[in-house]
C-alpha cells in the first residue's frame, strides 16, 4: 500500500517540474588574476527553449521537489560541471541523472572546486581548434574544424546538447562521416598576461556534391536527422574535393552572446569564406527557422546591393540576368528569388498598376512552381486564392525586412 501512496503522490503537481526550467546552464571565465574570482557571465543563468529531446514531449520530470539541474561549462574547453540537487525524490521518480547522461560526454566534473581550478587552467592552456578564417570588430575569432581536426571531437561533444536546447527539431550529427565541417566563434580577451577564449556560437556546414542542373535545391525538403540524401553525395566516407554545395545545417549564437550583433558577423564572415572558395559553387540552408531566415535576408541584401549587384532590375527579371547573378554570388535559387523580390518591392512604385502586375506575377510564377505539386490539387479557383493569400503573407515579410535595411 505505500508503493501505491507514493505512485499517487508522484502525480501531484508539486511533484511535477518543467524540464526547461530545471535545467541551470552558466558559462564560467577567469574574472582577474586571482585564483578564486571567476566571472559566472555576470551571474547569470540561462535556462534551455526546448528539452523535449532528453525528457520527452511533455518536458516535465516527475518525482521531484525543487530539482536542479546544473550544467556549468568552462567557456573555452567547455569542461562540464554536472550535479543534480533537490529536495525530495520520490522512489518512483524519473532518472534525471541518467537522461542527462546519454546526452553528455562521460568527462564531466561533479566537484565545483575541481571544476574552478579547471577555470584557471583554461585561462593558461585553452586555445581554438582549427583554422582562423576571419575575425571581427567585437574581438572575436572565426574558426573552421573537422572531426580530424585535433582535439575537436571531444570539444564537440560537450558543444552539441545546445543544439538540442536551443534549436527546435534540432539533433547530433554524424562525428564519423567527414563531410561535416564546423565553424566557432571564439571571444578573445585578456586577463592579466593571458589570452583567454570564450565560445560564442557555432555553424554545422555538410559539403555535398554539387550535381550541374541541380541548381533548384530545395532547401526545405531534407530528412529529419540531417543525413544527407545518397544520390547527392559522392565519394561516401570521403572528402569532397571541388563541385561543392555547401548546406548550412544547425547556426546558434549562444545565449548570453545574443543580441550583441555576433549573428549578422558569423554569417558575413561564412558568406565571405564561401564567395572566396573556389570548391564552393552553391550555399543553402537546411530547414531555415524564421529568425536564421531574417539573417540571411538582411545580409545577403546588403552584400548584393553594397556590389550594385540588384541595381535597375524591373519585373519580370530576365532568366539569363537571373542565372548570371545566382553564379556569382552562389546563392540557390530560391534564396537568389528571394533577394531580388525584396529589392524590387522596395523600388517598386505600387501606384504603377503595370509595374505592380508584373512584379506579382513573377512573384506568383515562382510559388506556383515551388508548390506545384499542392496547388495541382486544388480547383482553379481555389488555386488562385491560396497564391494571393501567399503571396500577401510574403509581401508582409519582404516589408518587415525592407525596414532593417
Amino acid at each position: 500500500m505505500e508503493g501505491i501512496s507514493t505512485l499517487e503522490n508522484c502525480f501531484d503537481t508539486d511533484w511535477v517540474c518543467s524540464s526547461n526550467e530545471a535545467v541551470k546552464i552558466r558559462f564560467v571565465r577567469p574574472l582577474s588574476e586571482t585564483d578564486n574570482e571567476h566571472d559566472e557571465t555576470k551571474v547569470k543563468e540561462f535556462t534551455p527553449e526546448f528539452t523535449y529531446p532528453i525528457f520527452g514531449d511533455k518536458e516535465q520530470i516527475f518525482g521531484y521537489k525543487n530539482l536542479s539541474i546544473k550544467l556549468y561549462y568552462a567557456s573555452g574547453s567547455l569542461t562540464t560541471y554536472f550535479d543534480v540537487t533537490y529536495d525530495k525524490k520520490a522512489p518512483l521518480a524519473d532518472n534525471a541523472v541518467e537522461r542527462i547522461k546519454e546526452f553528455i560526454p562521460n568527462d564531466f566534473i561533479t566537484n565545483y572546486d575541481t571544476f574552478l581550478q579547471t577555470i584557471k587552467s583554461d585561462s593558461e592552456n585553452f586555445r581554438p581548434m582549427g583554422e582562423k578564417f576571419s575575425e571581427y570588430r567585437l574581438n572575436d575569432d572565426d574558426d573552421r574544424a573537422t572531426f580530424v581536426t585535433p582535439r575537436f571531437k571531444e570539444f564537440h561533444r560537450r558543444l552539441q546538447i545546445f543544439v538540442l536546447f536551443y534549436i527546435e527539431a534540432g539533433s547530433y550529427i554524424d562525428e564519423d562521416d567527414d563531410k561535416w565541417e564546423i565553424a566557432l566563434i571564439f571571444e578573445k580577451k585578456t586577463v592579466g598576461d593571458s589570452k583567454v577564449y570564450s565560445i560564442v556560437g557555432y555553424c554545422t556546414m555538410y559539403m555535398y556534391y554539387f550535381l550541374t542542373g541541380t541548381g533548384n535545391s530545395n532547401e526545405n525538403h531534407t530528412n529529419a536527422h540531417n543525413k544527407p540524401p545518397l544520390h547527392l553525395s559522392i565519394n561516401q566516407g570521403g572528402q569532397i574535393r571541388d563541385n561543392i554545395r555547401v548546406r548550412i545545417s544547425q547556426f546558434l549564437i549562444l545565449p548570453h552572446y545574443q543580441r550583441e550583433g555576433h549573428g549578422n558577423k558569423f554569417y558575413q564572415a561564412l558568406y565571405q569564406s564561401f564567395l572566396a572558395d573556389p570548391r564552393i559553387k552553391e550555399i543553402t540552408v537546411e530547414d531555415s527557422s524564421d529568425r536564421f531566415q531574417e539573417i540571411r535576408d538582411k545580409n545577403d541584401i546588403r552584400f548584393l546591393r553594397e556590389n550594385r549587384a540588384l541595381e535597375d532590375l524591373k519585373a519580370p527579371v530576365d532568366k539569363n540576368v537571373f542565372n548570371e547573378l545566382q553564379k556569382k554570388y552562389k546563392l540557390n535559387k530560391r534564396q537568389m528569388a528571394r533577394c531580388i523580390e525584396i529589392e524590387l518591392l522596395r523600388n517598386l512604385n505600387k501606384t504603377d498598376p503595370v509595374a505592380y502586375k508584373a512584379y506579382r506575377l513573377q512573384v506568383k510564377q515562382r510559388l506556383y512552381l515551388w508548390n506545384e505539386d499542392i496547388l495541382r490539387q486544388l480547383d482553379r479557383a481555389e488555386r488562385i486564392q491560396k497564391l494571393e493569400e501567399t503571396f500577401k503573407g510574403l509581401e508582409e515579410d519582404y516589408y518587415s525586412i525592407i525596414l532593417q535595411l
